[in-house]
């Protein structure tokens, strides 16, 4: 594996030209393209549920390196591997037989869908995409057009967001573009995806859940099931999405305090919850939900840190959401984007 230090992405790299294709007018073709390139140990960003995501050949070590080159991810930030069925799960995996059962009942509730769960993995798997760890991120993605990508490639795909390491996460084809043109040499474009938040991500010990990282399948749907809990400390390193700054714009972002008085909102825009508010304030205002609808603010909240990110603000301010169900996750990213750059 690649040593930590080693530069990610050479500016000096030679640029590519990036296509961008609209896959709801020719999907056939739109894959077969998009197939073409995988092969060629290529990179193509594809729309899942939950974000854009660049896919590369999750068994093929040179493949899974460009994704962290064009990425500039940092190489011990591991990868989530996406299938396109349970056939490719007992060759890339080891599980225990205490944890089995509870598995599966996850994997029959929730894929194909936004649960990725975290295996011991076999030795097919590279280690670039683990990070060098023991363990294998997996889920199965729910999106027709990644799923027929899938099918027709025939081979597992690793696909972080399609973004630069640590900004926000794309949820439109024109977002990757904005990210990564002339580094990648396709985009299908299906639409701005469903959900705006990545997966959750689950570890299965015994008849316990635990949760490494809030998303749109939430710990109360997964209480349902078994008993839950969010794991913490050393475990959080072996998934992705864990770096204390991540999903950040390049203006500063603050948690909107109404008690912490400044004259400076003039200078900022404000992310309220709820109807439009404090437009005497801020010169920008933008609302995640005028009916405060969870939901909805996850499909925004990416979306709009991406359009006041180039106004002429010097700083965001979000104001909370409530946490419980989907607000955990978004308040998970929102705390993320607020926290000092490294």
């Amino acid at each position: 594996m690649p040593g930590l230090n080693e530069p990610l992405y050479r500016p000096s790299m030679p640029r590519m030209k990036t296509a961008m294709i609209d896959a709801r007018a020719d999907l056939r073709k739109s894959v077969a393209t998009a197939v073409a390139v995988l092969k060629s140990k290529n990179l193509v960003a594809i729309p899942t549920e939950t974000v854009y995501g660049l896919a590369g050949n999750a068994l093929e070590p040179e493949a899974v390196a460009r994704i962290f080159e064009a990425k500039e991810r940092p190489y011990f930030d591991p990868l989530i591997v996406h299938l396109g069925s349970q056939e490719w799960l007992g060759q890339l995996t080891r599980s225990s037989p205490e944890s089995r059962w509870l598995a599966e009942e996850l994997v029959r509730r929730f894929w194909p869908g936004p649960l990725t769960i975290l295996f011991g993995k076999s030795d097919l798997v590279p280690d670039l995409v683990t990070a060098g760890t023991e363990y294998v991120a997996i889920r199965m993605p729910s999106h027709p057009l990644f799923r027929e990508v899938l099918r027709v490639f025939g081979k597992p795909l690793a696909a972080p967001s399609a973004n630069r390491f640590g900004r926000v996460s794309p949820t439109t084809a024109e977002h990757v573009l904005e990210e990564l043109n002339g580094r990648i040499p396709l985009i299908l474009d299906a639409g701005p995806t469903d959900l705006g938040l990545e997966s959750t991500i689950v570890r299965v010990e015994a008849d316990r859940i635990g949760i490494l990282r809030q998303g749109p399948i939430t710990q109360e749907i997964l209480a349902q099931i078994a008993p839950t809990e969010e794991l913490a400390g050393s475990e959080k390193t072996l998934v992705p999405g864990q770096a204390t700054s991540h999903y950040a714009p390049s203006k500063a972002v603050r948690l909107f305090d109404l008690l912490a008085v400044t004259p400076r909102w003039q200078e900022a825009a404000l992310i309220c919850w709820g109807p439009i508010h404090h437009t005497s304030d801020f010169p920008v205002v933008r609302s995640l939900s005028e009916t405060r609808d969870l939901r909805i603010a996850a499909q925004r909240l990416f979306g709009l840190l991406r359009e006041i990110d180039q106004l002429n603000v010097e700083r965001i301010y979000i104001e909370p959401v409530p946490e419980v169900g989907l607000g955990k996750a978004i308040m998970d990213r929102v705390r993320r984007a607020v926290a000092p750059r490294q």
